[in-house]
């Protein structure tokens, strides 16, 4: 509906297989149109998640989940989850910006005392080593020397693709929907789980059929 030349091409359905940089597109898309809906509240999440990660949790996750200790598969935990945390600290705050810009209106109408000092969420880079450490990976020369170039070239021509597109409110209409509609279904999950009657099929959720060989290149890959 947002992007014809992909449908044009892959047809209806596209999976992340056949274009990873598309769904990063509309995932990105979705993600600023909940940040604008007010769903992310830049002082509350500092205040009570921030981008802090629980390690003994995910410890307790990881091998509950693989069957491996996290130590095992990971050359440095604190590096891994400190350069996890890092671009997450960057993205979202970013993401405040983008949705300001496209949808101040919408936003002071939801709440007519918001101000941009107050929504969009700032955190330098002193205060975040202050509050979490510089235990992270950095971005080497090249990788910041590309993004430098892909921030400045114009979106026209063969990098049009570049652009960032908003949800149309058609999309927003569907997304919002489907938003919902898995709250409910997570809320029916966990029901089932706390009865004892909790049966999960073994979706591929990349295409939400169940998985089959040959069906699917990343499934069989893995």
């Amino acid at each position: 509906m947002m992007y014809h030349g992909l449908a044009k091409k892959f047809g209806p359905i596209v999976t992340y297989a056949e274009k990873p940089s598309a769904h990063m597109k509309v995932e990105y898309g979705f993600d600023v149109d909940q940040v604008a809906k007010g769903h992310y509240a830049p002082k509350a999440y500092h205040d009570f998640i921030g981008f802090e990660v629980s390690k003994p949790v995910l410890e307790r996750a990881f091998a509950r989940t693989y069957s491996l200790e996290m130590t095992s598969a990971f050359f440095s935990v604190d590096l891994a989850l400190g350069s996890y945390r890092h671009p997450v600290a960057t993205v979202i705050p970013r993401m405040t910006k983008v949705a300001w810009h496209l949808k101040k209106d919408e936003i002071q109408h939801s709440d007519p005392s918001e101000t941009k000092k107050k929504y969009i969420y700032n955190i330098t880079s002193s205060g975040y080593r202050k509050e979490w450490g510089d235990i992270y990976e950095r971005p080497g020369f090249a990788a910041r020397l590309k993004a430098l170039f892909l921030r400045l070239v114009p979106k026209v021509g063969p990098f049009s693709g570049l652009a960032f597109h908003p949800p149309t409110p058609t999309v927003e209409h569907l997304y919002m929907n489907s938003f919902n509609e898995t709250l409910d279904r997570y809320r029916m999950l966990l029901l089932a789980q706390q009865e004892g009657q909790l049966q999960l099929p073994n979706d591929n959720l990349d295409t939400g059929t169940l998985t089959g060989a040959a069906d699917y290149r990343l499934t069989d890959e893995t």
